[in-house]
């Protein structure tokens, strides 16, 4: 007997379920049928269905919307009241069908009585955080932004609070244009969190347009700074402000009183020092290093900023047009500086910077070897910067012709660094010298595993040269292919004028290869870095003209704007350069660069 009572109980147990599984796959198919009807606009078909489901399921916020937005969608007002009215009696605490009824009457033009009903439910008010954000959301559905603000407003005063709700009025103010209030709200978010100062400083730069609106962040974070004196978010954003404006004189001051005011002997102003060295703004970094020199010899920071600053007159050098002399007085400078202070770990980072000028700029070959065996095998120097001086000295074997001994370093900074950029960046450079010997095979296999690299300008470079390889061993004849690494590799190795004529030897022999864009826009930049600025825009200009859809065409656009903007001093040029790049090009690793370089030539936003 029990058995069988057993039985009956997993029967009925069963029973049951499937028939829960039966109405849960009905109201299902109801869903996606009346969703179906909606969005094929039969919007008879789908209010029937949308009236059976709401009537199972009252609550659902989602049925309600689509039924009345059916109604509506019919000018069905009689039902659309009903349907709203009937919503607000069972559930008459919910501001959403509260905020509907007067929707419905602004859709049939009876605004006034609208506004007073809406006014009537703001006075109604209860001092609850809840009750206030629900209300205000309410508006912001049916896209009463000045009404949501105005509930904003009302709750701030009945919370005896001038704070509450800053993020979302900030949001507000922002969608309808009002920039002043807007800056307000954001800062008084700073007030009460202060370790959201980067998501504030990044909406301010995506959200403010010219000059004239950053002048108002300027005068409110200079108010905030009096206010609240004793908070150091806002000095450090008017140190950023000026950043952004390029003032670094003036961030410099701000920067100098929070160092003095904490005691951090410099630190702050080091900081600066190098944010405007890597602005490529090397004047600006020199003054602030310098500055740190003056707290004397005895602080901390003062061995720092006298490499700092020999490092950022090296790149304002280097980045311009020096003489040998110039790089003569650099040399003799490092070498002071090294006697100065010594060699040792602290002093890598200058030691690097001596064995790169001796390498690439002056030709003491011996000298540069010496100077990076040195920072690779000195105990106490950072992984990062020993495998930065490996990679460095090997490009400098490819330079002389040294290709194993190349290989070899590349290979132990790619062990040493598995899945990590730098690791990534030596493989790289690995398989790209693999193809300038003619190894096409092996270096198109490394090139195809880094296309998925973490950084994307290793995974951009692997991806174009995985595709030149491609495409130029379809056939047997690899000759072409062997030719043009052979040219790409006396570029590097600064034979130009032999690169330049293995380049011509090039089209001369296969003049309708598939290599013809290759081999322009490496006569590109055979001319760029002759400084033949003019050959150089020439040669770019007729890739993007001629292989605009193919894999080199942003490269080439991206570079002519950048010749015209920095090299020719044509700015017009550049700025509409910039615009046709935004156009044609908008899935570019560089087109960032280009929005921004666009807008500082229009003048409308500051960089």
């Amino acid at each position: 007997m029990k058995y069988i009572f057993l039985k009956l109980k997993s029967l009925f147990l069963l029973l049951s379920m499937l028939s829960l599984a039966n109405l849960l796959f009905a109201q299902q198919a109801d869903e996606e049928l009346a969703a179906q009807f909606l969005n094929n606009k039969e919007f008879v078909k789908a209010a029937d269905l949308y009236e059976k489901l709401l009537g199972k399921n009252p609550k659902s916020m989602y049925f309600y919307d689509n039924l009345l937005k059916a109604y509506l969608a019919e000018n069905n007002f009689s039902d659309a009241t009903k349907l709203v009215k009937k919503q607000n009696r069972k559930f008459e605490n919910n501001p959403y069908y509260q905020v509907d009824i007067g929707y419905l009457l602004i859709l049939q033009h009876a605004e006034t009585k609208a506004e007073s009903h809406f006014n009537e439910l703001i006075q109604k008010l209860k001092p609850l955080d809840q009750a206030v954000f629900e209300l205000a959301k309410a508006f912001e559905k049916r896209n009463e932004k000045k009404l949501a603000i105005e509930t904003y407003l009302k709750g701030r005063k009945l919370l005896h609070s001038e704070l509450a709700f800053s993020a979302e009025l900030g949001g507000l103010y922002t969608d309808l244009g009002n920039t002043k209030e807007m800056i307000e709200e954001f800062l008084n978010v700073l007030v009460i969190e202060e370790n959201i100062q980067q998501e504030v400083q990044g909406y301010f730069q995506n959200s403010l347009k010219d000059n004239a609106e950053f002048d108002l962040l300027k005068l409110a974070l200079v108010k905030r700074t009096k206010q609240y004196p004793e908070r150091m978010v806002f000095q450090e954003m008017l140190i950023w402000l000026h950043v952004q404006k390029n003032e670094y004189e003036l961030a410099s001051l701000y920067a100098r009183a929070i160092d003095k005011k904490y005691k951090e002997d410099g630190r702050r102003l080091i900081e600066l020092g190098f944010l405007a060295m890597s602005n490529e703004k090397y004047d600006a970094a020199i003054s602030i290093f310098k500055q740190v020199q003056t707290q004397g010899k005895d602080k901390p920071y003062f061995s720092l900023s006298k490499n700092s600053e020999l490092e950022a007159r090296s790149k304002k050098i280097l980045q311009g047009n020096f003489t040998k002399e110039d790089l003569i007085n650099l040399e003799t400078e490092y070498i002071n500086l090294l006697n100065e202070f010594g060699k040792n770990p602290m002093s890598a980072s200058t030691m690097r910077n001596l064995a790169n000028l001796e390498a690439f700029y002056l030709n003491n070959y011996e000298k540069a070897i010496t100077q990076y065996e040195e920072i690779i095998q000195m105990p106490g120097v950072e992984r990062n910067i020993q495998a930065n001086c490996k990679l460095e000295l090997a490009d400098f074997y490819v330079m002389k012709g040294e290709v194993w001994d190349a290989m070899l370093l590349y290979g132990q900074v790619d062990k040493d660094f598995l899945q990590d950029p730098l690791g990534q960046e030596a493989k790289y450079r690995n398989a790209r010298l693999s193809y300038y010997l003619g190894e096409f095979e092996w270096a198109k296999a490394q090139l195809d595993i880094l296309k998925t690299a973490t950084t994307q300008s290793i995974s951009n470079n692997s991806i174009e040269l995985s595709l030149l390889i491609q495409d130029n061993t379809i056939d047997s004849n690899l000759a072409p292919l062997q030719l043009f690494a052979k040219a790409d590799l006396n570029y590097v190795q600064n034979n130009l004028s032999t690169s330049l004529s293995q380049l011509d030897s090039l089209q001369l022999l296969y003049p309708k290869h598939g290599l013809n864009d290759d081999i322009l826009y490496k006569k590109a930049e055979i001319y760029l870095k002759s400084k033949d600025y003019f050959n150089a825009a020439l040669y770019f200009n007729k890739v993007f003209t001629e292989y605009g859809s193919d894999i080199l065409g942003d490269n080439a656009l991206f570079q002519l704007a950048q010749l015209y903007q920095f090299k020719l001093n044509k700015t017009e040029d550049a700025k509409n350069m910039y615009a046709k790049f935004i156009d044609t090009y908008p899935g570019s690793f560089f087109l960032t660069e280009c929005r921004k370089q666009f807008r500082i030539l229009r003048g409308d936003q500051i960089n």
